[in-house]
């Protein structure tokens, strides 16, 4: 009975002095939200599918910062003045992220993230003044600082007014505790694991970009000092233009290419590809993906991705100009997505950051007025690498409004039940797709009357709720994160230069295939040998490797029976 009333007391406390403070701290932590507001104003059924995210997302935030509060309380509560410093410090680093989340969502449609970190990090001062006279100092921004923190005063007002009653306050607390532990138990089976729960923290994100940052300076050093020297033990390179499409989320089980119910591929179906049907992404995250794809690096080496040689290295030393274009986040050498644009003779991104951030997301025919701007150019040989983005979420923003062509009512999946604001998300990924397919169509148009071949992949897939309650790509392994598409195009006249090159291409289609062996398919395509090079591992070899275990983060996977753990 003593031990009873002991934690009833201890329950107490807590709750007195710590409810202000957990109310406050959810406030500060909501702005990483999955939200789409402006869908509240489009119909019903949107506006229920984004309240049920924005709740969740809630319940999530509230759940996490209870349990961390309560932590907290128990370790320090004997030592006032340590609990009371570090609750300052807590709440201090949540308003500057706070701060820092509202403009760059008010500014970019984004929360912050580790491109803007990293432009913080390397910018001095005068810059940093630039900024603030060209982005800050605008009567907009502080009119919405200003009803951000009216809004804020009258909710902390109000919580002071229910903190003084303690029932009220309890039921409070508990209502978000089951919500939370409810939320996060529906979140642990979708996305296999606690990591939406820690991410929805913005000090946990604070940290995260923070460590990364650092990791990826001293990364910087390694690639510099370790990076092997390029030879070419042949080099019978004469193919003008090499393109390599890089797609960013997408998985083939959601394109009419490969017999998906819906017409999600109109232009690529009436052109003459090679479609490989049976090839899998290594990981299902672009860094780690991009990691193997352009490296020597798969998942079975030893060593760190950049003590590898790399393909844009190695096409520099074949005398190929290299282009890099991308719709994605110009990034610092230090990410993948930065080391790799800092390789090629030419690299231009749409600058999302800046300019069409204001606009919304560009979309990815962002890049056709780049491309054609390049093509104007006269080099002997060519090599594109065009990164779009795709079919990355949030889906309704990657297509503009004359692509949502599918409804919620069309979708069917194997799943037996799904709600309809599920498969609302399935039609929007649907119409992604499509605007995929109608993008990837327009840069193939543009080497119609050249010598080219184009090459598609994506980095990874997505799961829809196709066999699993999981939306996303992140931390579960299914067939949908996997399961990419990869194809070739050839023009005629490549047809008439390489006719025993596309009879190999034509004969390779259907061989198991994963892409951490990419570099070795492109440099077999290309005719450039080095002594990595190795001809088992690049599909159109006759010599390929079809007996490889794939076995992607740690699964076994094999096209007729899907991904399974290893026993």
């Amino acid at each position: 009975m003593t031990q009873r009333n002991t934690l009833i007391q201890f329950l107490s406390q807590w709750l007195e002095s710590e409810s202000l403070f957990i109310f406050w701290m959810i406030i500060l932590n909501l702005t990483d939200s999955n939200v789409n507001y402006s869908l509240f104003l489009k119909d019903i059924l949107s506006a229920r599918a984004e309240l049920m995210v924005l709740l969740c997302d809630t319940a999530i935030v509230s759940f996490t910062v209870i349990i961390t509060d309560f932590v907290i309380y128990a370790l320090f509560r004997k030592v006032k003045f340590v609990l009371t410093a570090f609750k300052a410090f807590l709440i201090t680093l949540s308003a500057i992220t706070f701060i820092a989340d509202i403009f760059t969502l008010y500014s970019y449609n984004l929360p912050l993230n580790d491109i803007m970190f990293e432009i913080i990090a390397l910018t001095n001062f005068r810059e940093s003044f630039e900024f603030i006279q060209t982005y800050v100092m605008k009567p907009e921004i502080f009119l919405f600082f200003a009803a951000v923190v009216l809004i804020i005063y009258f909710i902390h007002r109000i919580f002071i007014l229910i903190r003084k009653s303690k029932s009220l306050c309890a039921f409070m607390i508990l209502c978000l505790l089951c919500t939370g532990i409810f939320a996060y138990l529906r979140e642990l089976n979708r996305a296999g694991g606690i990591f939406r729960i820690i991410n929805s923290m913005s000090l946990y994100r604070l940290s995260f970009l923070t460590v990364k940052y650092y990791n990826g300076i001293n990364a910087v050093k390694k690639m510099t000092d370790e990076a092997p020297e390029v030879i070419l033990t042949s080099d019978k390179s004469t193919i003008p233009y090499v393109v390599f499409i890089l797609g960013e989320s997408t998985t083939r089980n959601h394109m009419s290419l490969y017999s998906y119910e819906l017409n999600t591929n109109p232009n690529l179906s009436g052109r003459k590809l090679y479609i490989f049907d049976d090839t899998i992404s290594p990981h299902t995250t672009t860094a780690l993906s991009m990691q193997k794809i352009f490296t020597f690096c798969r998942l079975d080496s030893p060593n760190e991705w950049f003590t590898y040689t790399n393909l844009f290295s190695i096409l520099k030393s074949a005398s190929y100009y290299t282009f890099w274009l991308s719709n994605q986040e110009n990034a610092s050498a230090w990410q993948v997505t930065g080391f790799y644009p800092s390789m090629c003779d030419y690299a231009e991104f749409t600058e999302k950051l800046k300019d069409d951030m204001y606009r919304g997301t560009a979309y990815d025919e962002a890049l056709l007025p780049i491309l054609d701007k390049t093509l104007n150019t006269k080099h002997s040989k060519n090599f594109y690498l065009i990164h779009l983005l795709g079919t990355h979420f949030h889906y309704h923003k990657r297509y503009p409004e004359n692509f949502s062509v599918f409804s919620y009512e069309q979708e069917h999946t194997k799943l037996k039940v799904i709600s309809d604001s599920n498969k609302e998300i399935r039609a929007r990924y649907d119409n992604a797709v499509l605007y995929n397919d109608y993008v990837v169509n327009e840069i193939i148009r543009r080497f119609e009357n050249k010598n080219a071949v184009v090459i598609y992949i994506s980095d990874h897939g997505e799961e829809v709720f196709d066999e699993v309650n999981f939306l996303g790509h992140v931390g579960f392994m299914t067939r949908g994160t996997v399961e990419i598409p990869f194809m070739i195009w050839v023009s005629d006249e490549f047809s008439q230069s390489y006719p025993e090159l596309e009879r190999r291409i034509a004969s390779s289609v259907h061989k198991p295939y994963m892409t951490d062996d990419m570099i070795h398919t492109l440099l077999d395509i290309m005719s450039i040998e080095t002594p990595e090079y190795d001809p088992a591992k690049s599909i159109i070899n006759e010599s390929f490797d079809i007996t490889r275990l794939r076995i992607p983060e740690g699964y076994i996977y094999d096209k007729d029976t899907g991904v399974h753990a290893l026993q």
